[in-house]
């Protein structure tokens, strides 16, 4: 899936708790941020529980898979 981001991306890249709203997955930050802390959340099939994690924009590039729970995947490219 492709979004825009309206500058969300900086030179360092995405915080994936922005990702996760942007893709709509979460509709604010904080349902975001729970869902981390509850480790609901998975990149490329490992669980984050970090709420500082990013993306790199090299990786964004190339294209990353988000689980969202057991059943919701998306796939986020730059």
């Amino acid at each position: 899936m492709k979004f825009n981001t309206f500058g969300v991306i900086m030179k360092d890249g995405i915080l994936l708790i922005d990702a996760l709203v942007e893709t709509k997955l979460c509709a604010s930050r904080g349902e975001a941020k729970k869902l981390i802390q509850q480790g609901g959340v998975s990149v490329e099939e490992a669980k984050v529980n970090d709420l500082g994690y990013k993306f790199s924009r090299n990786a964004l590039k190339n294209g990353i898979k988000i689980k969202k729970g057991k059943k919701i995947y998306h796939k986020i490219t730059v």
